[in-house]
């Protein structure tokens, strides 16, 4: 059976996922440029796979001035 791509990340295997720092990737969500999480419940926040898979496609990009880096 093949290898199956999760349905969604914790934070440090979105950044990795990215390949970026987990600092990186926490400046990136807090200024606006990378998607928030999905709260799942209290104390469990998820990224999904198909909003980081858009965001490298170029699909989800925002344009530089929406956002402060």
């Amino acid at each position: 059976m093949g290898k199956h791509e999760p349905a969604a990340f914790k934070e440090a295997n979105a950044a990795a996922y990215l390949d970026l720092s987990v600092s990186r990737f926490r400046k990136l969500v807090s200024c606006g440029a990378l998607p928030r999480p999905v709260r799942l419940a209290d104390g469990v926040e998820r990224w999904r796979t198909d909003d980081l898979r858009a965001i490298l496609s170029g699909e989800a990009a925002r344009p530089a001035e929406d956002f402060e880096l």
